[in-house]
């Protein structure tokens, strides 16, 4: 938020101990009137019942729609993304604003060849990696975030939605975690075969990652974000074994992690592969909440998940965005509504899709999302 005070320059925030108060004091009012965005989100990430289940949408790209820009320039202009987030919000009814653009943003501040195409998410050009063969790795050099062209303009697109969202929304921050800013210039593939044939070389490039996205993050924190949120897609049954995540990305992030926390933002996650190990994750980053795409590799159904992690951290997602495509508003709404029924008592719950909404997808699923956290989200859930 932009009203966080400064002392010598730097934010004065709350403690988590005053939010976790501040978040009982919300639920106490959630009883008997309407509470804000940013208190509805608070007493769900400290596992109290607020009025309703909090709800993001993952618009990104999609919102660029509803304001008439480009995909590019909803990529490479803070300013044209924020008015088109802000104006998502307005018409969808969001809980939340995020500074995520896509997954390529740190890998081309790093020198990679970005292509930006006219109807869909920047991506970058597989033809020309930047990481062509092992000996690339070296390559890697740590510069400043600040000042760079895609960076930069997150840093930059974090301080508009703060200054305007003021206390009504929170503002999460976002970061594509080391291991996968790596995929972004190597090849996923190539990189999981580097990591077993050449793993000193590729930490020596992690080493690099790491070193710029803790600048990175501490650059968000400065905005007034309060969160920010890290993406670990490979610590999943999409990436690589558990034991090989710890070695060549939980390390890392940890690091990552307490940076934010040092710098008094919350910790949040998320991980849209298959399978993730979620446990793993909440011990190298203890995030507050957490955004998923499908069940740990250790539960077997959303009353398992609920049962083992639902104290531990709360929980977002689960909404697949493949059926995003091809169900109905009200099979969208069904949906959310049995895992409403499911996760949300108690607390600890954030209505959202598993993914990033599809950039060219009918924007009426969205507004199903939204209406069914109106609906059914009621606390006490039904």
């Amino acid at each position: 938020m932009s009203v966080y005070p400064r002392m010598g320059g730097r934010l004065i925030r709350p403690s988590l101990g005053l939010m976790r108060a501040a978040s009982g004091m919300f639920h106490l009012h959630a009883r008997v009137g309407e509470l804000l965005p940013l208190e509805r989100v608070l007493c769900a990430v400290f596992h109290k019942e607020p009025d309703r289940v909090p709800v993001v949408h993952f618009l990104q790209g999609a919102t660029r729609r509803l304001t008439g820009i480009t995909y590019e320039q909803f990529s490479r202009d803070p300013e044209m993304t924020a008015d088109a987030y802000l104006t998502a919000n307005e018409l969808f009814g969001s809980d939340v604003l995020y500074t995520v653009i896509d997954l390529s943003v740190e890998a081309a501040d790093f020198g990679q060849e970005i292509v930006y195409p006219p109807y869909s998410t920047a991506h970058p050009n597989y033809h020309n990696p930047l990481i062509s063969c092992v000996e690339d790795y070296g390559r890697l050099e740590v510069f400043d975030p600040r000042k760079t062209p895609r960076m930069g303009k997150s840093i930059e697109l974090g301080r508009i939605l703060c200054k305007k969202a003021g206390i009504r929304y929170p503002v999460v921050g976002f970061v594509f975690g080391p291991l996968g800013v790596l995929s972004m210039m190597r090849g996923a593939q190539r990189l999981f075969l580097d990591c077993l044939k050449h793993p000193e070389k590729v930490k020596a490039a992690l080493e690099v990652i790491t070193e710029v996205l803790i600048a990175y993050v501490r650059a968000q924190c400065d905005t007034g974000v309060d969160s920010v949120m890290l993406d670990t897609l490979f610590a999943s049954q999409s990436g690589i074994s558990r034991e090989q995540w710890v070695e060549m990305e939980g390390v890392y992030v940890r690091r990552i992690t307490d940076e934010i926390r040092r710098n008094g933002a919350m910790v949040t996650l998320h991980n849209c592969g298959t399978r993730p190990y979620l446990d793993l994750q909440l011990e190298y980053m203890q995030p507050l909440l957490v955004s998923l795409a499908d069940l740990p590799d250790d539960c077997d159904s959303l009353q398992e998940m609920k049962r083992k992690y639902g104290q531990r951290v709360a929980l977002a997602g689960l909404i697949p965005t493949q059926g995003i495509m091809v169900y109905s508003p009200r099979e969208i709404m069904e949906l959310a509504r049995e895992q409403i029924r499911i996760l949300a008592p108690g607390g600890g719950y954030v209505l959202a899709p598993a993914c990033e909404y599809p950039p060219n997808a009918d924007l009426a699923n969205a507004l199903a999302v939204v209406r069914a956290a109106e609906l059914y989200g009621r606390y006490p859930i039904k």
